[in-house]
């Protein structure tokens, strides 16, 4: 009992980013662990399986609408989760550069309920499309392109090519999968489009100040606030609203000294880019540079 209230307290203060590694990789080993008890009583794990993944069927879908949500998070396959949170990490961690870690969560349902949406139309079009659909293959696209679109010069380091601008492997990760409708898989590819085009989505209206994930943002916020007691939302709410307060000033020396200190630190990171390159930047310096470079005109 000890155990498992540490590995609660452990998850409860990991970060959104680990919080969905976590669900994912969880579940996959629950699912094994079940297949390893089917295969010895008998019975057949795609039971459990086909409760979690979301069905061609319409019908099928009003009898288990739960996996709507449910398959973006199920895996049974290891090198497909290994594939897809290596790369969950990856653009995860550098999505948040610029966005907070809600709209990551958001995107990252976003992007699985949009390949949820596509796959479902497709199976009722193609008779090739049919079975079922699971893996956070299409909500991880939707972050992969996001992050492509909000900063698509950013060059990461790619085993065989070398460096190469986050809007070429969005571009690359496209034809790839585009080549794929044509295969074994191509309900999968056609909901990995679904999250494409949620990351598209998003990325171009963020880039012009719009925020899609605000609305079911707020909503989960007025939710969770159901379930509290009055006195907690409203701490909840007055602590949500004072940690925008730095950002502005409330009298002119504030501000000037705001001011300052953010172009001495602009300062700084311009400095090392200038000799070591935007690549030597650690995470928080890589944020900062984003959080100034919004305040200081």
């Amino acid at each position: 009992m000890a155990a498992f209230t540490d590995l609660w307290q452990r998850f409860r203060s990991a970060s959104a980013l680990w919080k969905l590694i976590t669900i994912n990789i969880a579940l996959f080993l629950a699912l094994r662990l079940l297949g390893i008890i089917a295969m010895i009583g008998g019975w057949d794990i795609d039971t459990v399986v086909d409760e979690l993944a979301l069905p061609s069927s319409p019908a099928s879908l009003a009898m288990r609408p739960w996996t709507v949500i449910t398959y973006m998070f199920t895996h049974y396959d290891p090198f497909h989760i290994l594939f897809n949170m290596l790369t969950l990490f990856w653009f995860g961690k550098m999505m948040l550069w610029r966005c907070s870690a809600r709209q990551l969560v958001w995107l990252y349902i976003y992007g699985g309920i949009a390949g949820a949406a596509l796959y479902l139309a497709a199976a009722q079009i193609f008779a090739g499309v049919g079975g079922c659909l699971l893996g956070a293959s299409a909500a991880v696209m939707a972050i992969v392109i996001a992050t492509a679109m909000m900063m698509p010069d950013f060059r990461i380091t790619m085993l065989l090519f070398g460096s190469v601008r986050l809007k070429w492997v969005a571009v690359g990760a496209i034809i790839l999968f585009a080549l794929g409708l044509v295969g074994n898989n191509a309900g999968g590819h056609i909901a990995h489009f679904g999250g494409i085009i949620a990351g598209c989505i998003f990325g171009a209206l963020y880039n012009k100040g719009i925020d899609i994930t605000r609305p079911l943002n707020n909503l989960g916020i007025r939710i969770v606030g159901l379930f509290r007691r009055g006195g907690t939302h409203a701490t909840s709410r007055r602590r949500q609203k004072f940690k925008f307060r730095p950002k502005t000033a409330y009298n002119s020396n504030s501000s000037t000294t705001s001011t300052a200190d953010d172009r001495r630190n602009l300062d700084a990171i311009l400095d090392k880019i200038k000799h070591s390159g935007y690549t030597a930047l650690t995470a928080d310096e890589r944020r900062q540079l984003f959080e100034i470079s919004k305040r200081v005109k």
